[in-house]
């Protein structure tokens, strides 16, 4: 899936869009996706000047639309309201290395308890196939 798929699936927009491109699906199951750090970013002329690294919640942010897109793609086939997922929870989130401009995040989701109103997942980004976060996120479609 591309970024101009992803677009329309996301409701989330430039400067906050957090997923350039999915590489591989499987329904219910899991996902992995692509965030490409770009010195360009607007968060690093605050976070920091002197040295540039990627905030934690943006990190945060891309295993969460991640997981909001396995949650879409799985449930594609039902009728919604909105494709507004929000946070339930963080759980056992941990930061192991810095990213920083020139990275290639790769974000892993796995799902622990899915279902087309609530989710429970496992997410861990990599940078050249070294583990830089991981931990556990929940969420819920609005009633």
């Amino acid at each position: 899936m591309d970024f101009e798929e992803i677009k329309k699936m996301i409701p989330q927009r430039f400067p906050i869009i957090m997923v350039d491109r999915v590489e591989s699906f499987e329904k219910g199951k899991s996902i992995t996706a692509l965030k490409n750090v770009s010195g360009n970013e607007m968060h690093f002329l605050g976070h920091f000047p002197e040295q540039a690294v990627m905030p934690g919640v943006l990190t945060i942010e891309a295993m969460a639309q991640t997981a909001g897109i396995l949650a879409m793609l799985t449930y594609a086939d039902r009728e919604r309201a909105s494709n507004k997922y929000f946070f339930g929870s963080v759980n056992k989130l941990r930061f192991l290395k810095p990213i920083v401009p020139g990275d290639q995040m790769k974000i892993y989701v796995e799902a622990i308890k899915m279902t087309s109103v609530a989710s429970l997942v496992k997410a861990e980004v990599k940078v050249d196939d070294t583990v830089v976060a991981a931990g556990e996120l929940s969420f819920a479609l609005p009633k």
